[in-house]
């Protein structure tokens, strides 16, 4: 059944900037106005060699984003957003990045296994690094800040989960986990506990630790038939816990109980972004496309073009989204009504 035979809307494009290398992460910061897109681009060193050496490279740029008061008046900016490149920085293959909305520095995790916080300076319209820590023997994957953005949680891999304690110096990590078998993909802290922590791997695995033990406090292995890719600690159901795997599957689960989830969907595509604003859901879903959910029903879907392989999104308002995709390395921006 399509996309139009099942009622779902059919969103419209707003913008498209050719990224160059591969994107695969976007983060909106509604504050600052700025859309920062992170790319992972791999080269060969030597191509004609049986086994090639390669470098790993990534560029992060920063849109700045305006809305125009006369909609008819801006052509080439049909819907009353405008959107201007501000700054692009030289980096280590971005994999995943995190604005804090308590001040205003974005957090990037990258291919050389580090930590970087950049400070955004609205004057110059550029970001600056404040520290670069190293964390991971491995690729660095995901991370998250907790509610107060004190605290910093990164997954790599190697199948490891680190918290960090954030200051003004250096993120110094205090709890250090070595749960999944494979590669830790994902990771966040409870939105209701402040000592909850999650995370998913490629063991099929969903692990929830307590910062004031050592250990894990509940496993769950059996539901996940793929990979864990993607979750996020709802915001406005308060103990709910969403996850995406590579097996397709969008699923709501309880965090005081990760036996069996409490309700699930099927989007099309192995999951690998989730961003909530409200009762809605923004989710990148690889082969997929885009999808928008309201609670946990598809309303939206947005595709980028059949070869796109769609990694990265995020929210700007209500009714537009920014969305990245690797294959073709292009950032858009959409509506949908």
């Amino acid at each position: 059944m399509t996309d139009e035979e099942q009622g779902l809307v059919r969103p419209e494009t707003l913008f498209s900037f050719d990224t160059e290398y591969s994107a695969d992460s976007c983060e909106y910061n509604p504050e600052l106005g700025i859309l920062a897109t992170g790319t992972y681009q791999v080269n060969k060193l030597n191509p004609e060699s049986e086994s090639p050496e390669t470098e790993k490279l990534g560029r992060i740029y920063l849109h700045k984003l305006t809305h125009t008061p006369n909609p008819d008046s801006q052509p080439e900016s049909p819907v009353g957003l405008d959107s201007h490149l501000v700054s692009r920085l030289e980096s280590p293959a971005v994999l995943d990045m995190k604005w804090s909305m308590r001040e205003p520095v974005l957090g990037v995790v990258n291919a050389k296994g580090q930590l970087v916080i950049y400070k955004y300076t609205p004057e110059e319209q550029t970001a600056s690094m404040l520290s670069s820590t190293d964390i991971s023997e491995g690729l660095a994957l995901a991370l998250e800040w907790n509610i107060y953005y004190d605290r910093i949680i990164v997954s790599d891999s190697k199948g490891k989960v680190r918290v960090l304690n954030y200051t003004d110096s250096e993120p110094v990590v205090i709890n250090e986990y070595s749960e999944h078998g494979y590669e830790s993909w994902t990771c966040c802290f409870s939105a209701r506990d402040p000592n909850l922590v999650f995370s998913g791997g490629d063991d099929c695995s969903l692990n929830c630790y307590d910062l004031r033990t050592d250990g894990l406090v509940h496993k769950n292995s059996k539901i996940h038939s793929m990979g864990v890719t993607a979750m996020i600690s709802d915001r406005e159901k308060e103990h709910q816990l969403i996850t995406g795997s590579y097996d397709e599957w969008l699923r709501r689960w309880d965090e005081r109980n990760l036996k069996r989830e409490v309700d699930s969907i099927q989007v099309g595509g192995g999951v690998w972004r989730i961003k909530q604003r409200g009762q809605r859901f923004l989710v990148a879903a690889m082969h997929g496309g885009y999808l928008v959910l309201d609670n946990m029903d598809i309303i939206a879907r947005y595709k980028h073009g059949e070869e796109s392989l769609s990694y990265g999104a995020d929210w700007i308002n209500d009714t537009t989204a920014a969305s990245c995709s690797f294959y073709d390395h292009v950032l858009k921006l959409w509506r949908f009504s």
